[in-house]
């Protein structure tokens, strides 16, 4: 899966799209209620893979409460499908010891920090003034 800005200046390569969904599972089991509401946008982001150009920035925002609320949970705990959270994510028992929690769990396909990377393309998105696609 890759998200991109419309003019395809800029793209991150999420890699599988069950990683995506991955995190979006994440958010939505371990997250407080009250951490999910603060942080809309961020949420219908990680549900659509899709951000308009006027809500880039705040949505930027919003990853990064994300990103710090992820910190606070451990890698065993994030969830690989909401509908299954019992089903083991392929990494399961593979886990690096560099990998402290659900925050630096997920890269992109090359191996970089995917929340860094996702929060760059809309923080670019945001300064164009354009729109995020998943493809």
């Amino acid at each position: 899966m890759r998200l991109f800005v419309e003019d395809e200046s800029m793209s991150v390569d999420v890699g599988t799209g069950s990683i995506w969904y991955s995190i979006f599972s994440t958010a939505m089991i371990r997250l407080p209620e009250e951490t999910r509401l603060r942080v809309p946008l961020g949420i219908l982001f990680l549900k659509n893979a899709e951000c308009s150009a006027d809500d880039a920035k705040e949505t930027a925002k919003q990853m990064n409460l994300i990103r710090d609320a992820f910190a606070g949970l451990s890698p065993e705990e994030a969830v690989f499908d909401m509908h299954n959270i019992n089903k083991p994510a392929p990494w399961h028992g593979k886990i690096s010891p560099v990998v402290t929690s659900c925050a630096n769990l997920y890269t992109t396909s090359d191996g970089k920090d995917l929340f860094s990377e996702v929060i760059r393309l809309l923080c670019y998105a945001g300064r164009k003034d354009l729109k995020i696609f998943a493809s």
